[in-house]
């Protein structure tokens, strides 16, 4: 049974963020939002969606290990694994100066979920301050937009089926719906196999949990990357560990306040998301400007 609530709940969360990605670039490109944008924005929280519904969820049930282990394995996943994997299969060529302050913005996120995690947990006032800084990072983010719009860099040319904004927001509606049954049947499974194999719930969710939420923002770098569309493969990592942080950890906050249940995830689990964010940029500039070649990718899948 045990079994067949994480298999039912991970396929429902597959096909959640699956339609999700889908709805959201359609509408995107319908607007003509840039390539950049899209990925550092709406692809990255409709790929992020799984983590906020897992960790609301699993917060809301008491499971507070369960919620923070979620983005904080989540997070070391999508620059460990998916973008090393991503590098390691196809390349990637990308010019860091576009990415440079969005890396930043993700660093001090990193530094203020730290002063909180010392703190004990994050609270619901707590909880207000990261949602509010993904409203400025969001508003900052759509002024760049409008000043790119008379640029080329346009997703015009994305290979992605065009419809009409109605169906892209029907995709969204879908998406959303799978991913709550799907999140309810994944974390129940998740307790359940804790407490069979006498792991401990933190080391379930860093593990486990967090590769299972991660798979969208995984098949989303590989398609980009695939399509030659590195700016959206790298914009999507950093913008999923942004959203990661901010909204998921912020929203569940507003819900159910974080607590620090389990000093692991405060001295093991934040050091090693934070030193993958800090080698995220350098990185790309080790052996070749700009680029994530398989060396870069085959150490980021070594360290994970």
């Amino acid at each position: 049974m045990t079994a067949l609530f994480l298999l039912a709940g991970f396929g429902l969360l597959l096909l959640g963020g699956e339609f999700l990605v889908r709805g959201s670039v359609a509408i995107a490109l319908k607007l003509r939002v840039s390539k950049v944008i899209i990925g550092l924005t709406l692809v990255a929280f409709a790929t992020s969606a799984p983590e906020l519904i897992v960790s609301v969820i699993a917060a809301m049930k008491g499971k507070s290990a369960i919620a923070l282990g979620n983005v904080l394995g989540s997070n070391i996943a999508n620059v460990g694994l998916i973008l090393g994997l991503t590098a390691l299969l196809y390349k990637i060529e990308a010019l860091r100066s576009t990415y440079r302050k969005d890396w930043l913005f993700l660093l001090a996120a990193n530094i203020l979920l730290g002063g909180f995690l010392f703190s004990g947990g994050i609270n619901f006032l707590q909880g207000i301050l990261l949602v509010a800084t993904l409203v400025v990072y969001n508003v900052l983010k759509i002024r760049s937009a409008r000043i790119e719009r008379a640029s080329a860099t346009i997703g015009e040319d994305i290979d992605a089926p065009a419809m009409p904004i109605w169906q892209g927001l029907l995709l969204l509606v879908v998406g959303a719906v799978g991913l709550k049954f799907g999140a309810q049947l994944f974390v129940s499974g998740i307790a359940t196999l804790a407490a069979q194999w006498g792991w401990s719930e933190r080391l379930v969710a860093v593990s486990l949990v967090a590769f299972g939420t991660s798979v969208p923002e995984l098949a989303a770098s590989l398609m980009a990357a695939r399509k030659g569309e590195a700016d959206i493969a790298i914009g999507n990592v950093i913008g999923s560990n942004i959203f990661n942080i901010l909204s998921v950890l912020g929203f569940t906050a507003l819900i159910q306040p974080i607590e620090l249940s389990d000093q692991a995830l405060l001295y093991v689990d934040f050091p090693v998301s934070f030193l993958f964010t800090l080698l995220l940029i350098p990185l790309m500039g080790v052996l070749k400007s700009d680029r994530l070649d398989r060396i870069e990718g085959s150490v980021l899948l070594v360290f994970y």
